[in-house]
């Protein structure tokens, strides 16, 4: 099975619709005029292929490929036609709500929220492990990428950019896990929103979702969404999903030595 990394940023409205997009082909909720349209809202097939959610810090991503602060704010016309475009696009995906300008809290602080996700992809096991204080908590790879998560992720962008809530507050984030996780049928007592926020605040997740950074960084990775295959190539923004998800059925096709990462995130 190939697996292609989704690298995103709550505070990153490009992320949120990829993120909605993998909802939807996740779980078959599918528009068949509107998926069927524009190649920004087409849903990916998923068969043969494993999505990893990677959350990350783009601010330090930023930092490190030399952009000193949000393109949108670095440039406010670019800053409005972004909202413009995403409304736009969601709005075709049959999600009305985004706003055409940014909310007075954004961008907020997405540490804790990235953490809870990044928490959440290593599998329900891992979660459960780590609430019972186990040493060593293993990830069972076959759990990344689950429903649950793809929800949970849509849900704090819905949350953030469509209702205006602060997600850096850890109440926010306590509610929408006890809806989309606690409640979830796993297979696994999961553990609430209020110990859910307990655990992203353990150096196992801090050192996790950290490492997804990093990871990033070393993928030459500058904006997000960006989405990596695992032969090391890299696809930039919501508009190239369709593609790095068709990735492994054209590399042989690619007049290409190599992928554009120096090395590929361990899967």
């Amino acid at each position: 099975m190939a697996a292609v990394n989704f690298w995103f940023e709550f505070a990153s409205p490009y992320s949120m619709i990829s993120a909605l997009r993998l909802l939807r082909a996740l779980t078959g909720r599918i528009n068949p005029f509107v998926d069927s349209g524009l190649p920004s809202c087409q849903l990916p097939d998923l068969t043969n292929v494993s999505i990893v959610y990677r959350p990350i810090l783009l601010a330090a991503v930023f930092k490190a490929s030399g952009q000193l602060t949000l393109p949108g704010v670095q440039v406010p016309a670019k800053g409005k036609y972004m909202f413009h475009d995403v409304q736009r696009t969601l709005s075709l995906l049959g999600c009305p709500g985004f706003p055409n300008r940014p909310h007075t809290n954004w961008p907020p602080n997405t540490v804790l929220a990235g953490r809870m996700a990044w928490m959440l992809a290593q599998g329900p096991s891992y979660v459960c492990a780590l609430d019972r204080n186990a040493r060593e908590p293993s990830t069972n790879k076959l759990e990344q990428g689950s429903k649950v998560l793809a929800e949970f992720v849509w849900r704090v962008f819905e949350a953030e950019f469509i209702g205006g809530e602060d997600i850096g507050s850890p109440k926010v984030l306590e509610r929408l896990w006890n809806v989309y996780v606690a409640r979830a049928e796993l297979g696994y007592e999961m553990p609430n929103g209020e110990r859910a926020v307990e655990l992203a605040s353990m150096d196992p997740v801090k050192d996790g979702y950290k490492s997804n950074t990093q990871m990033a960084i070393a993928c030459k990775l500058f904006g997000a969404p960006s989405f990596t295959t695992d032969d090391g190539d890299m696809y930039w923004g919501n508009d190239h999903l369709l593609e790095a998800v068709a990735h492994h059925k054209v590399r042989s096709l690619l007049d290409q030595p190599q992928g554009y990462c120096t090395k590929s995130a361990s899967i």
